[in-house]
């Protein structure tokens, strides 16, 4: 069942308007830039055509957006849960595929039987996301749209696609794939850089489907391609050896002086975290993502001292004995959600105080159980 969708005030648009876009130019250029233009490079150097760059702006239609990628209207993804809807019609850009629509059209139409188009949309965009150290609910992304004779689509031209990107953006790891279906392409793939041994997502693509031809009125017998989307954060992240997605954007100038290159990151002093379990009365069936950004509202000013939650246990009325429900104030229909919630500044120690603060902010904003009740959290200040 579709969640019904909720708006964002207009302070939280202007808000996410002014936000810093770390792939446009400034001086310096951020590491994200840098290492998009050197992806860009290494594709021309190997022999793929000179990129197109796209840009557009971060309100966008739901058609955009959703509707001629082909996602269904019913989906999920649609929902408030994923989205950050402006209006009943439009939304903060979830996804810089976004562009690729109206650019693949404009493209077929000047295309020339052997001609290839490379098409590049970098930018950030906007989700409701979980909390951890390699996600975040702003992250920058670059489509990269190949747009070629029909012959191109084939699964040994992707591989190569996504070799020659790896090759330029972590050229020291080694990566893997996996079968990962997509509503705009054929044989889709979930590309993963091992770091330490460990898989990390970087990457999703696939031959660009029939369907997404037929639908935006280019003959697919005539046109064909690959289509593929990368988290530059997270290879931005690999490439550095960065240890914590907020360090891009940490102002701490030991942090600032080494978001300039790509040379390998410096550890600069990972101070203590802290960490506490909350539990909350709450409307069953709240996901992850919608709870996370709650609690980031909640946290305002503070919510860069958030470095992960995490959902530890859900539990249902019946579950419970008649003492918790009591004292947590757990209404019909609610049920009991525990998270864990980690503290840890990239700059300075939190004191106690602070963290028992933002602790009950947070537990205040999220708990929907009856007034007065819950298990509160009224540390005395140290």
């Amino acid at each position: 069942m579709q969640e019904s969708k909720k708006y964002l005030t207009d302070a939280s648009v202007h808000q996410a308007l002014l936000q810093v876009d770390l792939t446009e130019a400034a001086s310096p250029d951020h590491a994200v830039r840098i290492l998009l233009k050197e992806i860009l490079q290494g594709l021309t150097e190997r022999d793929w055509p000179q990129a197109q760059i796209l840009t557009g702006p971060r309100i966008v239609s739901a058609e955009e957006n959703y509707g001629l990628l082909g996602y269904d209207p019913t989906e999920i993804t649609l929902g408030s849960a994923h989205t950050r809807w402006v209006d009943e019609c439009s939304l903060l850009r979830t996804q810089t595929t976004s562009q690729i629509p109206a650019a693949l059209q404009r493209a077929a139409q000047v295309r020339q039987t052997g001609e290839t188009i490379l098409l590049a949309a970098p930018g950030i965009t906007f989700r409701r996301d979980s909390r951890d150290r390699w996600h975040c609910a702003e992250p920058h992304q670059m489509d990269i749209w190949v747009l070629g004779d029909p012959e191109l689509a084939k699964h040994e031209h992707l591989l190569r696609l996504v070799g020659d990107i790896l090759k330029s953006a972590v050229p020291d790891k080694p990566w893997i794939f996996s079968d990962s279906p997509h509503h705009y392409t054929e044989g889709g793939i979930e590309v993963n850089v091992l770091n330490d041994g460990s898989p990390v997502e970087v990457l999703e693509c696939g031959r660009i489907a029939t369907s997404l031809l037929e639908r935006l009125k280019i003959d697919p017998l005539q046109h064909g391609g690959l289509a593929l989307g990368m988290g530059l954060d997270r290879l931005t992240m690999l490439r550095k050896g960065i240890p914590d997605i907020r360090l891009l954007r940490d102002q701490n100038e030991r942090v600032k002086a080494q978001m300039h290159d790509l040379k390998p990151w410096s550890a600069v002093s990972r101070l203590p975290s802290i960490a506490r379990d909350i539990s909350l009365a709450v409307t069953p069936g709240l996901s992850e993502e919608v709870l996370t950004e709650r609690m980031l509202q909640a946290a305002g000013d503070c919510s860069d001292w958030i470095e992960e939650m995490q959902v530890k246990g859900r539990w249902q009325s019946s579950d419970l004995p008649d003492q918790a429900i009591e004292r947590l104030g757990l209404l019909p229909d609610q049920e009991n959600v525990l998270l864990r919630v980690v503290l840890r500044d990239c700059s300075r120690s939190i004191t106690t105080a602070e963290a028992n603060a933002l602790y009950s902010r947070i537990q205040s904003a999220l708990h929907e159980g009856a007034p007065g009740a819950g298990y509160r959290m009224d540390f005395p200040a140290v």
